[in-house]
């Protein structure tokens, strides 16, 4: 009845115990079961949902029934190149505090655009930075307490990033984000070491991963357990990309092979000759019909699919080709240990070189979702920024953000020089406006005597009167011009100088604000771990006092049992032998001694109980603080914003 479902569908799903099962046995179900008696007991629960995540079977010769849904889900069009509906998925409210900063950059492993939206991600210490496209300014902050990340990908819909990294030669993982929120949706791959490729496919179903153990695997991400393990590659795996149809999965490696797999079965699609060096990238055009590689042996080849031939290959960069990444247009980038950056046409013509004589060599390359814009990273961990229409340098962005206290020291630090400069430059207009007040009266003087010597001719020298009065208003004028101008040019000193200060106030109103969410975030993690923590206490008293129940009535039994066998030695009749009465005491002194264990082992629970009971009255109001003070943090952030 349970696998059959009802008139509501389905009551349980393989997996999920968070079906509607499981959900009716929890305290406030809206439709409790059992409808009466007593309610089920943990360990009773804790069957089933092992029951549902072991797949449902029905007997012990069952086959597991697969998952039917991941664990998290997005609506994906049909096409997957195409536009999303709605506005680009963009960070909003994501930590801007950097989880590690030091004193110097290290290399940029990855950058990444969103396929949508004005958004680069970048690699960096145990982070990953995300930045807008067009300010440059940063956005977001994802960490990655797991180690550095080194692999960086969007998926299709521009809604998630997968990081793939770790600690070389320890461990390793992938990591899925959700971009608007900075939550972690999904963790995959636990590796060994480092995972240095890494992609999703469109349908969240598989992740493939890469590196130094030269095998590629596939995971599910419903499970998390490796599905395949494929043994083709001769060297490390340092490139990976899977199709935006998600049909296909493209891998090169460290000694210039490349494979494309069916991303299904894993089963080889073709086999690509024709590189001498290691693969630095592997992208698929969005229409994933067209596969680029690029190598360290200087090319960058581009293979069709259908059947798997070369239909181009440049000579981008001799030396080699360390970086690649296709635009949304088929434009694409390059960078290489020529020290330059480089813009291609869709057709594979040259455009223009973005960059030369790059300062360090460039480790990776990305062109924004409208094409305006390319960004170079380098090995001292610096992003360039270039106009893709004429190379002309945008600006630069580091790897390695400063603390938002640090961001605000600084800030205020220009206050005060700001002030000053504009309390100069409204002095310096003051002595203007005044000058040309002056100038102005003194042209009102000259012109009412330029009036009473028009009326007055009586003098034989009034022409000449005249014409040196004239001259005076001349020159009178031409000063009042040039103090109008004067002024003019002071009041837009004055503007100039108050509109540096009206940005540093509104970055420190900013700064002042991710502050306060950086700490609500914080807070708000803290609350979850501790109503987590809190939930598992209750959840080990509930089972504990199972315990105690249960010890209670097995000693109960006991005293029971006590009562007869004493019983029956005062009112046996007739009197039995004395082997029984020998017998019938023996028993009734092992029973007395186990009543003695059990009642000890009851007291010793019972003062854990205890113990659990107060550390649960300690912890609640705990609890409860923490997320009142998140709420309150929550509500100063959006306050600050106003």
């Amino acid at each position: 009845g349970a696998l059959k479902g009802g008139s509501g569908g389905k009551i349980v799903e393989p997996g999920d115990t968070g079906s509607r099962l499981i959900s009716a046995l929890l305290p406030g179900a809206e439709k409790p079961m059992p409808p009466e008696g007593e309610k089920l007991t943990s360990d009773t629960i804790d069957v089933l949902k092992r029951w549902i995540e072991g797949g449902l079977l029905e007997n012990k010769s069952s086959s597991a029934r697969k998952p039917s849904k991941p664990k998290f889900e997005t609506t994906l069009r049909s096409d997957p190149a195409a536009k999303p509906d709605g506005p680009p998925p963009m960070p909003v409210d994501v930590l801007l505090e950097p989880s590690v900063v030091t004193h110097r950059a290290s290399a940029v492993h990855a950058i990444v655009a969103s396929p949508w939206a004005p958004l680069l991600a970048i690699t960096g210490q145990r982070q990953i930075l995300l930045h807008h496209t067009d300010s440059l300014e940063l956005i977001g902050v994802l960490p990655f307490p797991e180690g550095d990340p080194v692999s960086l990908a969007f998926t299709p819909d521009a809604r998630y990033l997968i990081v793939g990294g770790g600690v070389p030669g320890k461990s390793g993982v992938t990591v899925t984000f959700d971009i608007t929120t900075g939550a972690r949706q999904l963790t995959v791959a636990k590796e060994f070491d480092s995972v240095l490729a890494a992609d999703i496919r469109p349908g969240f179903d598989v992740v493939a991963t890469g590196g130094p153990s030269r095998l590629l695997k596939i995971w599910n991400t419903e499970s998390g357990e490796l599905i395949k393990s494929i043994k083709k590659h001769t060297d490390w795996i340092t490139a990976l990309d899977l199709s935006n149809d998600g049909v296909l999965l493209a891998t090169g490696d460290r000694n210039g092979g490349v494979w494309v797999w069916e991303s299904d079965t894993g089963n080889e699609f073709h086999t690509l000759r024709g590189h001498q060096a290691a693969i630095s990238a592997a992208a698929f055009r969005n229409d994933s019909n067209l596969l680029a590689t690029a190598s360290e042996d200087g090319t960058i080849r581009f293979w069709e699919m259908n059947g798997g031939s070369e239909v181009k290959k440049i000579d981008a960069h001799p030396g080699g080709v360390t970086a690649f990444a296709f635009g949304r247009d088929g434009a694409f980038v390059s960078a290489g240990r020529d020290l330059k950056a480089k813009l291609w046409k869709p057709d594979f013509g040259h455009a223009l070189d973005l960059a030369q004589n790059l300062p360090a060599l460039p480790t990776a390359i990305a062109i924004d979702s409208e094409g305006k814009h390319a960004f170079v990273a380098d090995a001292l961990g610096a992003i360039r920024a270039f106009q893709t229409a004429d190379a002309k340098p945008v600006g630069e962005i580091l790897s390695n953000p400063p603390a938002i206290a640090t961001r605000l020291e600084q800030l205020k630090q220009k206050i005060a020089p700001q002030q000053q400069a504009i309390a100069a430059a409204e002095e310096h207009l003051a002595n203007l406006t005044s000058s040309c007040e002056a100038a102005r009266h003194g042209l009102a003087e000259v012109e009412k005597a330029r009036l009473q010597a028009g009326n007055d001719q009586k003098s034989t020298d009034a022409t000449a009167h005249i014409q040196a009065i004239d001259q005076a208003m001349n020159t009178a004028k031409a000063a009042l011009e040039s103090a109008e101008k004067a002024v003019t040019e002071a009041s837009a000193a004055v503007a100039a100088n108050q509109a540096p200060l009206g940005s540093i106030n509104a970055a420190i109103k900013h700064w002042t604000a991710a502050a306060i969410n950086s700490k609500a975030i914080a807070t708000r993690q803290e609350a979850a771990g501790s109503a987590i923590a809190l939930e598992e206490s209750n959840l080990h008293f509930s089972k504990a006092a199972d315990v105690i129940s249960q010890r209670s009535a097995a000693l109960n039994h006991k005293r029971a049992d006590r009562s007869k066998l004493a019983d029956l030695l005062e009112l046996h009749s007739p009197t039995p032998s004395p082997e029984v009465t020998e017998e019938i005491r023996a028993t009734l002194a092992a029973v007395e001694i186990s009543i003695s264990r059990d009642l000890e082992d009851l007291h010793r629970l019972e003062e854990e109980l205890i113990t659990a009971r107060e550390g649960i009255e300690q912890s609640a109001p705990l609890t409860h603080g923490k997320i009142v003070e998140s709420i309150a943090l929550q509500a100063a952030y959006r306050k600050s914003l106003e």
